[in-house]
């Protein structure tokens, strides 16, 4: 029996609208950022999920709370989601230490006093079990971000350790099918919210 996951990314953050890293640090989302929040609510309105997931940073946290209110829905927590670290490299520029070794264009390795490739991977595998146990046969809204939907992605498409690059717009949609250990992925880093409706869940 398989879970599907409809991970989204979070809406636009304070650090998405400056161009830095915010790794961990909490950075709220954004007048923007909260529009595009309910602009998701709205689209999602006739889709079934039988759960809602966001990680404890508040952009997730905030973009997921949007969706569950309409639903008067619960929103769990799942902390194995949460975002790289990205170490000395937390709130530096895009621009700064774009091509530096930790990062390039084709592998992830890890920032300076941040986590390794196989950290991120491990504890993200671990949540992901841990969803497609609690919730077999269902599917979860989880309200993800950028670093860790890579890769994930990256894993499931057997391509690590280099990273997919394809451009991942804020609340853009990726949808995997697990049974836990294994992963299909069906759509990958759909703009949202109006561009991905039609077709984006039978549940």
């Amino acid at each position: 029996m398989t879970t599907t996951l409809y991970v989204v990314r979070h809406g636009e953050s304070e650090a998405n609208a400056a161009g830095v890293f915010s790794g961990r640090r909490d950075s709220p989302l954004t007048a923007r950022g909260r529009e595009q929040a309910e602009a998701l609510a709205a689209t999602l309105a006739d889709v079934r999920f039988d759960r809602v997931v966001a990680t404890p940073l508040s952009r997730s946290l905030d973009t997921a709370l949007a969706v569950a209110r309409r639903r008067r829905m619960p929103v769990d927590v799942v902390r194995d989601l949460i975002e790289i670290d990205v170490g000395d490299r937390t709130g530096a520029p895009f621009d700064e230490v774009r091509g530096l070794p930790a990062w390039r264009d084709d592998a992830f390795v890890a920032w300076p006093n941040g986590e390794t490739l196989e950290q991120v991977l491990e504890r993200a595998l671990r949540a992901v079990r841990r969803l497609a146990r609690e919730t077999p046969g269902g599917a979860i809204l989880v309200i993800g971000h950028g670093g860790v939907t890579r890769i994930l992605v990256s894993h499931y498409l057997g391509i690590l350790p280099r990273l997919d690059r394809t451009p991942a717009t804020n609340t853009n949609l990726t949808v995997i099918v697990t049974d836990g250990e294994t992963g299909r992925v069906e759509r990958l880093f759909v703009p949202a919210p109006a561009a991905w409706r039609e077709g984006s869940g039978t549940h």
